[in-house]
């Protein structure tokens, strides 16, 4: 419904902006809310595991919101410039990790501060997750020297200013490179630290970061083989984003994993779970077998939307486990 709605919003706004340029126009104060219907939509999308067309409004949207606008209107940065950055969030959600490569700097990286601070972070995260651990540490480096300039405390995406947007990406960042730098102690607690600052965010629709970080987070607990905390992890993204496919994805995981615990999987291979696994037996696994029916079929439901066109089969772009099939079999 969000993508759909948003999307006959959007085709209104054309219209309007072809009959009524100077009321309508990318100059005008009406154009803040028709900026808002583009960047729902995204979101909605993006959440929604919808692709194409959140890339297709995303790079209709930089068609106005280009850099040369700035150059001739700097005043509109202030609060414009932060909707540049569609694109790249989406890259990132869905692990283009080669395309974000590719993409260039704007030639005026203070003027158009988000993008350039956004692309480093996904640089940093395509190079993390590519294992180009030292490259993706000067990506960190460079999104912090933009971050900590004076003047992201003077722009805003709607509700937030744009230094506390990328304030979570900071860490978020480098938990990532921490990760797969195989530096599990560390990683984890700078995910969480992300999500922390995250949830510290001003309340604004759609929600301030494109990504919810409990998604890798809780994701990468899950390759990690804590389920249980993984668990509570996506169960609180399901009561924030009730249905979405990347939080349905990472609980049925989760699940999936107890229940796999002592079935000849994981126990065989790595001989921990009578440490610090719970087998489940009895009414319990009962009920967690119900649960995994029952999230399966509302994530299947879902899928049939026809913008789905992306095959989520992990929490996150970031982790290298895929969702297992059956019971029994450790991914």
């Amino acid at each position: 419904s969000c993508v759909e709605y948003n999307y006959s919003a959007i085709l209104a706004d054309e219209k309007i902006m072809r009959t009524s340029p100077d009321t309508a126009g990318s100059e005008s104060f009406y154009f803040g809310y028709i900026v808002h219907n583009f960047h729902m939509l995204v979101y909605g999308a993006i959440m929604g595991g919808m692709e194409s067309i959140a890339m297709e409004k995303a790079q209709e949207l930089n068609e106005y919101l280009h850099e040369d606008l700035f150059v001739e209107n700097p005043d509109l940065a202030a609060y414009l410039e932060s909707y540049t950055a569609l694109d790249i969030h989406i890259m990132v959600r869905f692990g283009r990790w080669k395309e974000i490569l590719l993409v260039t700097f704007p030639q005026y990286p203070l003027l158009m501060l988000f993008r350039s601070a956004s692309l480093h972070y996904a640089r940093g995260l395509a190079l993390a997750n590519s294992g180009e651990i030292e490259m993706a540490i000067t990506e960190a480096n460079l999104l912090d020297d933009l971050r900590l300039n004076p003047s992201a405390e003077m722009r805003i995406l709607h509700n937030n200013k744009v230094s506390d947007l990328l304030a979570v990406d900071a860490p978020m960042l480098r938990g990532e490179i921490a990760y797969f730098s195989g530096k599990f102690s560390l990683a984890f607690p700078l995910l969480r630290k992300a999500v922390d600052l995250q949830d510290g965010l001003n309340y604004d629709e759609p929600w301030g970061k494109m990504q919810p970080i409990r998604h890798p987070l809780g994701g990468l607990l899950w390759e990690q083989g804590h389920y249980e905390e993984a668990e509570q992890v996506f169960r609180v993204d399901l009561k924030f984003h009730p249905g979405n496919p990347w939080g349905l994805v990472g609980l049925i995981s989760c699940l999936k994993g107890r229940l796999n615990v002592g079935q000849g999987g994981c126990c065989s291979k790595k001989k921990v779970c009578s440490q610090d696994k719970k087998m489940l037996v009895g009414d319990e696994r009962g009920d967690v077998l119900l649960e995994v029916q029952k999230l399966s079929d509302l994530l299947a439901v879902q899928r049939k939307s026809k913008w789905c066109d992306y095959d989520i089969s992990a929490p996150c772009a970031c982790c290298k486990k895929t969702l297992p099939e059956k019971l029994g079999m450790d991914p």
